[in-house]
């Protein structure tokens, strides 16, 4: 059984969803790990996500699993969710999305103002190694409130990046858009996903944990459900406690 965060009129107070909350549901632990693909730069060009859907291509160079991601974002006014996607077998150019291999929901109350680099958890295993595959960001949020994928001003061949204005059809070409890929264990904890909806992300001050970020969706969509954001309190290496 998946675990979703509880909603009124939807959420039915029975032995199942009850004693889900009690019991030690399955999770995976993602890790710093090492980076397999990455196209940043010095550009600051601001890819408007309320007005279309974009996508870029990278290789998952000497692994087989992606563990997260990180895209260069920023929010203006209240945001909006980010929606990424990670697709195979994509070709832009004639309109063929490909696989959907994961979708991953990112709460606009979790994303930075200014540009930075967000991550993003994937957990994904039994890839090709060397294999291409495509990010996708999808169109979301409106004149006020929204996201921007941050990019270059110019196109790379090596990292071919696309915009879209609707939900199917070909896209049309764009400059690139700044990403990270990242999997193995190694370095600090930074995402673990549990029951299979649910998430955590660690943010550290040094070696110290400062935030953590904690996202479970209802059952009926990613909107609303539970999206905190803890604050932790030390005294020296002691941790003293943890606040909303």
């Amino acid at each position: 059984m998946t675990l979703h965060a509880f909603k009124d009129g939807l959420t039915i107070l029975n032995q199942a969803n009850l004693n889900s909350l009690l019991a030690l549901q399955p999770f995976q632990l993602i890790y710093e790990g090492v980076q397999r693909d990455v196209k940043e730069g010095s550009g600051v060009v601001e890819n408007n996500i309320a007005n279309y859907s974009c996508c870029t291509r990278f290789t998952l160079t000497s692994s087989t699993e992606i563990g997260r991601i990180e895209l260069e974002v920023d929010r203006d006014g209240l945001g909006a969710d980010l929606i990424v996607q990670i697709r195979e077998g994509m070709d832009p150019i004639t309109g063929d999305d490909g696989a959907l291999l994961k979708q991953v929901v990112v709460p606009k109350e979790f994303l930075p103002e200014a540009a930075a680099y967000w991550s993003v958890p994937i957990g994904l295993s039994g890839l090709t190694s060397g294999g291409q595959y495509w990010l996708v960001v999808v169109r979301n949020g409106d004149a006020t409130n929204k996201l921007d994928w941050v990019g270059e001003a110019a196109q790379d061949a090596n990292y071919p990046a696309y915009y879209r204005a609707g939900e199917s059809g070909a896209w049309t070409s764009n400059n690139a858009l700044h990403f990270k890929v990242f999997s193995g264990e190694s370095g600090e904890l930074i995402h673990a996903i549990y029951a299979g909806t649910g998430y955590t992300t660690v943010i550290y001050d040094g070696e110290i944990v400062s935030k953590v970020y904690r996202y479970l969706p209802p059952g009926d969509g990613p909107d609303g459900g539970i999206r905190d954001v803890i604050t932790y309190h030390w005294s020296g290496e002691y941790l003293k406690g943890g606040a909303l």
